[in-house]
């Protein structure tokens, strides 16, 4: 086993947030969380027309898909769009 096999278990370990996700109608489920505050969006012209929350997740733990809820230590956030999937971490941007 290689040193890079592992990496994203010490990166959420380091970095992770317990949340709640719910997909309604099934009820809760804790899962570790990266967040990501003040992501930028950019516009047609790669100027910064905005900065949003993302949120990184292990697939084996849950895979995001609009609309899933996302409880965080400071609020509730619906989940807007997938940002990318690499087969082991997904992340998603949140609304609002």
């Amino acid at each position: 086993m290689d040193v890079f096999s592992k990496a994203d278990d010490v990166v959420f370990a380091a970095l992770g947030v317990v949340a709640q996700i719910q997909r309604l109608p099934n009820p809760p489920a804790p899962i570790t969380l990266v967040v990501r505050d003040g992501v930028e969006r950019l516009g047609e012209f790669q100027q910064v027309v905005g900065r949003a929350r993302h949120v990184c997740a292990r697939n084996r733990e849950w895979v995001f898909r609009r609309g899933d809820e996302v409880v965080l230590p400071d609020r509730i956030q619906t989940v807007e769009a997938m940002v990318k999937n690499d087969g082991m971490v997904n992340e998603a941007v949140l609304h609002g």
